[in-house]
């Protein structure tokens, strides 16, 4: 317990593990990879002694346990490890989420459903190369997270959990732009690979995150290694229905995540609101209303919170992240039963006005960007947002439509923030 961070982190690093097991007063500890990332973005000192830091008791498990109970314990628990015992009960390894999922034999998923299926669930971090990456450093705190440095859409290298962490430990600076530290060249996965030849993929190359493209190697998202078991197992459960009575259990299991997953798919954890592939999915309904029955058309707003960046420096992202949801919070006062408020990601949100013509859509928008302006915040934090409002055209495509007024949204942020900007409608 009094060994400090750094220790602790080289220790991990100089053997080659995620994390490690501490015994004290007979009780059972772990401090992991994900742990020393956490404390390092909420501004830790490396110093610190364990004893000092929020380390957590690990359960454990019997090596003689199924690999489904200890499945079904992580998920519970929201755990991603777990101490084996010996029968005398002494701690004798450590078993990992991912040891889980890479123990799933992927020959038996159902081969018909491609990562394209789902990728649209799933947003990418995504910079160019000459990005800061301490500026940017903070996206990562989970194992399978990742920074993809792009060029024009494509994926030219790539920067992961297991890279900051070596960074971290080494004491190495994070001043440089991102061509320095990425990883080049990239493993993407075409968007037309099953989700088996995908898992067989990452398995191949060790690698915890599929980087899916299209036919033209731009990036259209990116998988990480348990949202495809996710989603296999969703394909498992009718099959399994029609097995034999011991496998009830494990039915149950299974379709409690499946309904925990599908509820996922659609809502941002942190605001609580829709996500994008939210926002996909009510745009192309709307689209195909207004080609099929015509009416009123529909409206898009984009909004950006002005240097979000600034505030989580000088504040913290714990402030950053209240101010998120105390502006879902408005938008979701604004909204009718039929319009759709979501989180793009990161600092930027998306409303669609279902049956709202561009006028009265303008008018939604300069009225969220007043209430935000006028809103007292934590630590007297000043915030206002930036929005770009665009009309539908029923002759344009569902990316033409959203670049359309994400365009819009960038001359308001050119024109001086806390502004609207409006996009007149499609250049004939």
């Amino acid at each position: 317990m009094d060994l400090t961070v750094m220790v602790a982190a080289k220790l991990m690093s100089e053997q080659k593990v995620s994390s490690i097991a501490i015994e004290h007063g007979g009780k059972k500890h772990i401090f992991s990879m994900e742990d020393l990332l956490e404390f390092v973005h909420a501004g830790g000192d490396l110093n610190t002694p364990l004893h000092e830091t929020p380390i957590h008791m690990i359960d454990c498990l019997s090596e003689a346990e199924r690999v489904l109970v200890a499945f079904e314990l992580m998920e519970r628990a929201g755990r991603r490890h777990l101490g084996v015992t010996d029968q005398a009960g002494n701690l004798v390894g450590i078993v990992t989420y991912s040891d889980i999922l890479h123990s799933i034999d992927p020959s038996v998923l159902m081969e018909r459903k491609t990562v394209g299926d789902i990728v649209a669930r799933s947003a990418p971090v995504m910079f160019t190369a000459d990005w800061i990456l301490e500026d940017v450093a903070h996206h990562i705190k989970k194992q399978e997270d990742s920074i993809i440095v792009v060029e024009s859409g494509r994926a030219v290298g790539i920067i992961t959990a297991q890279d900051i962490f070596g960074l971290v430990t080494s004491g190495a600076a994070m001043d440089q732009s991102l061509a320095y530290y990425m990883t080049s060249p990239v493993i993407t996965t075409p968007v037309n690979f099953s989700i088996s030849n995908a898992l067989l993929q990452l398995r191949e190359f060790n690698i915890k995150r599929a980087i899916v493209v299209d036919e033209q190697d731009r990036v259209v998202g990116v998988l990480k290694q348990s949202e495809l078991v996710g989603f296999a197992y969703g394909s498992w459960v009718n099959l399994i229905k029609s097995h034999t009575a011991e496998l009830h259990e494990l039915v149950e299991i299974l379709e409690q995540r499946t309904r925990s997953l599908e509820k996922l798919t659609v809502t941002d954890v942190l605001t609580g609101l829709g996500n994008r592939r939210m926002l996909h999915l009510r745009m192309l309904e709307e689209i195909e209303r207004m080609r099929r029955y015509g009416g009123d058309a529909f409206s898009l707003v984009i909004l950006d919170i002005d240097r979000f960046k600034l505030i989580n420096d000088k504040h913290g992202h714990l402030i950053g992240d209240e101010i998120l949801k105390v502006i879902a919070g408005i938008m979701e006062s604004l909204v009718r039963k039929t319009d759709t408020a979501v989180r793009w990601g990161g600092e930027e949100f998306a409303v669609l006005l279902a049956n709202t013509k561009l006028v009265d859509a303008t008018l939604f928008a300069n009225r969220l960007r007043e209430m935000v302006e006028h809103l007292s915040y934590q630590d007297d934090v000043s915030v206002s947002i930036s929005a770009g409002v665009g009309e539908y055209s029923v002759n344009e495509d569902e990316s033409s439509f959203f670049q359309r007024v994400d365009r819009a949204l960038y001359r308001a942020k050119a024109q001086g923030r806390n502004l609207v900007e409006v996009d007149a409608g499609m250049e004939s």
